[in-house]
């Protein structure tokens, strides 16, 4: 059995992390404490850490020190989340074998698949479309749904709405479940009872303070049809519904409570405190802007050959980076930009020109990347010529990939 160790000092990411990986299969040890998360690391020898960075991160750049020390863990691929960063910052710990870092608020269908991908296990994954929204006001919570019921947004319902209720310390909270954007028939009732659940899992919800607004029949038969959801009304109606959440001794007018109590969210709901921080890349407006992949190295990879172009691309997308090819310098000059890429791998015999030109045209640039120079047996001469001319290393072709690699995080540990 794969296993996976967490260290988050937020209980409520852990557990939700936690309950979706053992879905799969997966053994998942957790700490709250970063400077406990070596002790667990030595002690279980993980397949993957996940580990939240601070912006203070020195407690976690210690553990990370210290575990590319140790040759029994310096082999375990390591998944940072923690606040943005710059490019340079989040390159630099490649070297510690971390091989994504996700942006918070964290994307979580792109850090699942991550962790998937570095574990070799197939992740099972809700794809529905759905769109769900959670905003309060005083102590009413709306959980708004359109599009359809994706099961892993409800799973991370009950986690956020539980976060809510504890940091706003609502002691009576009451739920309205606005499905009126959905048409649900008898197909829905089993992803329909997991959001309820869900719900009510929630430690302070109770049945009779939870209200679904829904222009479905469905919806009102399996209610009455339920033995656990008893209490639980149904509306096609929320002015009526409010009617019995709403104090309405501050106001006669309901229309009036509606428009300035209920549906005008709290100052406080609109920040994000970041606790919870937790999303899904569809819930991006505009995916041009959406940079939260986790890639932490960007890699050029410059060669004639093209198997050898797929064979090394192909081992740096294992190891977590992103990879761009080129067959011919020229392409490679027109599209570099200084910052693009954190280290280059080079073949110095190529078709349209030397490399040793291409290095020294780099030289000049004020940003160059690392270069490791990787062709075949070259003479004595052109290995001094191309190191004096700002190569990294050299490494004579072919190599096994994870021997490229190891070299590459060694090329950006000294830089």
């Amino acid at each position: 059995m794969k296993k996976v160790l967490i260290a988050d000092n937020h209980p409520l990411f852990r557990d939700f992390l936690k309950q979706k990986l053992s879905e799969d299969q997966i053994e998942v040890l957790t700490t709250q404490e970063n400077r406990d998360v070596y002790a667990k690391m030595i002690t279980a020898l993980p397949n993957l850490i996940i580990l939240d960075m601070d912006e203070d991160s020195e407690m976690e750049m210690e553990f990370l020190e210290k575990k590319m020390k140790d040759s029994n863990t310096i082999s375990i691929p390591v998944i940072v989340t923690g606040p943005k960063r710059d490019r340079s910052s989040i390159a630099a710990m490649a070297k510690y074998g971390v091989i994504k870092y996700f942006e918070k608020p964290v994307q979580f269908d792109l850090l699942f698949k991550s962790i998937g991908n570095v574990i070799h296990v197939p992740l099972s994954m809700d794809t529905t479309p759905c769109v769900l929204d959670l905003h309060r006001n005083n102590n009413i919570i709306f959980v708004e749904l359109a599009l359809g019921l994706n099961r892993e947004k409800i799973a991370l319902l009950q986690f956020k709405l539980t976060e809510m209720i504890e940091r706003e310390q609502i002691d009576n909270p009451k739920i309205v479940i606005m499905l009126t954007n959905l048409e649900l028939t008898f197909v829905d009732g089993y992803n329909l009872e997991f959001l309820i659940d869900n719900v009510l899992a929630c430690p302070k919800v109770h049945n009779k303070n939870v209200k679904i607004l829904s222009l479905s029949p469905f919806v009102k038969e399996m209610l009455i049809g339920h033995e656990n959801y008893s209490e639980i009304e149904m509306s096609t109606n929320l002015q009526r519904m409010l009617n019995d959440l709403v104090d309405t001794s501050l106001s006669t007018d309901i229309s009036d409570i509606i428009t300035n109590r209920i549906l005008t969210s709290t100052l406080e709901e609109e920040k994000d405190s970041g606790a919870m921080a937790t999303r899904f890349s569809s819930d991006s407006i505009d995916k041009s802007l959406n940079k939260k992949t986790g890639t932490v190295l960007t890699v050029g990879v410059i060669d004639s050959d093209e198997s050898t172009l797929e064979i090394t691309k192909n081992c740096f997308e294992a190891a977590g980076a992103s990879c761009m090819t080129f067959t011919t310098g020229k392409d490679f000059i027109n599209q570099y930009e200084d910052g693009k890429f954190d280290l280059l791998i080079l073949d110095v015999l190529m078709s349209d020109q030397t490399g040793l030109s291409l290095l020294q045209l780099l030289h000049k640039k004020p940003l160059a990347p690392p270069v490791i120079v990787y062709s075949k047996s070259l003479s004595k001469e052109i290995v001094i010529k191309v190191l004096s001319a700002g190569a990294s290393s050299y490494l004579v072709k072919p190599q096994k990939p994870n021997v490229l690699v190891q070299k590459a995080l060694a090329v950006l540990k000294t830089k």
